[in-house]
């Protein structure tokens, strides 16, 4: 029998991140740039940050998920998987 060294969940949780996160930081973005227009500067700022949060996040997503896949190839047999 064999077993996969990184299991599917691992993978789908990876794959979501990386479409969700970067449709997060942008609205995130969008809404710092409405209330610095509006006149909350400090709220802008601070929705900022939290956007390159969200970014600095989606980066080491995508570098996880370029390991993940890679180590899940390195692991593969090659053979069909059993019933």
């Amino acid at each position: 029998m064999s077993r996969k060294l990184v299991p599917p969940a691992v993978t789908l949780l990876l794959v979501v991140g990386l479409v969700v996160l970067p449709i997060a930081a942008g609205v995130i973005l969008a809404v710092a740039s409405l209330l610095a227009a509006m006149g909350d500067a400090i709220g802008g700022v601070v929705l900022r940050y939290i956007a390159l949060g969200c970014g600095i996040v989606w980066v080491v997503d995508l570098a996880s998920l370029v390991l993940v896949q890679g180590v899940d190839v390195l692991g593969d047999d090659g053979k069909p998987p059993e019933q």
